[in-house]
């Protein structure tokens, strides 16, 4: 896995400006698919490498070092492989994750309304024919969207929290892809997906009728440490160029590595990144409560990230935000840690349920 990891690295530390540029990954989508590391979380059985949270915490980190919209891609293609792992069944694993170790999935839930409060913003329908269920609505800022072989969607069969179900969908007939240009994070095929009269096998539910909140939380909670993970590796790579920066750029009869000021912000910034990256390969190791902990290494990655980043900035100046400089690229992949996987003030709630209740 190391290796497969490293190379793809070396290739994105040549390819990432081009990447956030183009907003799309390019022929690095072939080399992903073709490097085998989209099955770090399939079971060996099914053709995978039977990884956990661990290693794609690794595979998180090292990809965030050099692009976070890549890094982001393998991340919720992953959170697609896990809802298959804790929610198919036998059949369906065995039909869906050889597709998964060679192509893209992702996990459709966000809706225009939002996406924080699944149970009431999403009102994608899914209706009953026969054996089959007709899927009818879009979806919006979803990773993966433009490049997903296979769509874990969750849509409304009822009312409220207990009427929505997941599916397990094949991209074909009736889906369409509109590309987001987001700020950050871009190469991540972030995308609006319309199904339009979209069948599915009823064979396709994941769990069953009505099981979809529990799909989806069930899916996001532990996988928000990997994301997390990705994170980690974005503030590592603003540390690594503000102090590469702050060695070669002179300042009063010396560089700026000399000045204690300069010295004490990064020293706080290396603290900090130390102590997140405890936490998060401490979590992936044994997890105990993914809802709690998840929101944990959220919180802090977003902080620890975005304190980076801004740190970085300033020891470049006015170079810091220069368009597609690589800490101005970095500034942006680390405010999208806020808000994908769920907003912070989201992750705040469930750290409070904890304490209070």
């Amino acid at each position: 896995m190391q290796e497969v990891v490293e190379k793809l690295r070396a290739v994105l530390a040549e390819k990432a400006g081009e990447i956030d540029r183009n907003n799309d990954m390019g022929d690095v989508l072939d080399l992903i698919k073709s490097s085998g590391i989209l099955g770090l979380m399939v079971p060996e059985e099914f053709g995978g490498m039977g990884k956990g949270y661990y290693e794609a915490c690794v595979v998180g980190e090292e990809l965030g070092k050099v692009s976070g919209g890549v890094a982001h891609s393998v991340v919720v293609h992953n959170m697609a492989v896990d809802a298959l792992r804790f929610f198919g069944s036998e059949e369906q694993k065995s039909e869906f994750f050889p597709k998964l170790v060679r192509g893209i999935g992702t996990i459709a839930i966000t809706e225009g309304k939002g996406g924080s409060d699944v149970a009431n913003a999403v009102s994608m329908k899914a209706e009953k024919q026969g054996d089959s269920y007709i899927l009818n609505g879009s979806k919006t800022l979803i990773t993966n969207g433009m490049y997903a072989d296979v769509f874990v969607v969750v849509a409304r069969t009822g009312e409220g929290a207990k009427g929505l179900t997941a599916f397990v969908v094949e991209r074909g007939d009736g889906i369409t892809a509109t590309k987001i240009d987001l700020a950050g994070m871009r190469g991540s095929g972030l995308a609006s997906v319309r199904f339009e009269n979209v069948e599915v096998p009823e064979s396709n539910v994941l769990v069953g009728e009505g099981k979809g909140m529990r799909v989806a939380l069930g899916t996001l909670a532990p996988n928000r440490i990997p994301f997390s993970a990705m994170g980690l590796g974005i503030a590592e790579r603003c540390l690594n160029l503000a102090v590469e920066r702050a060695k070669k750029r002179k300042a009063f009869g010396g560089t700026l590595a000399d000045l204690q000021a300069v010295q004490f912000m990064l020293a706080d910034v290396a603290v900090e990144i130390e102590a997140l990256r405890r936490v998060i390969y401490s979590m992936a190791e044994k997890m105990e409560d993914p809802g709690y902990e998840g929101a944990v290494a959220k919180i802090l990655a977003a902080r620890v990230a975005k304190k980076a980043a801004d740190v970085a900035v300033e020891i470049h100046g006015g170079f810091g935000l220069l368009s597609s400089s690589e800490v101005e690229m970095a500034y942006r992949d680390a405010k999208v840690l806020d808000i994908a996987e769920g907003a912070t003030e989201v992750m705040k709630l469930l750290v409070a349920r904890k304490i209070f209740f």
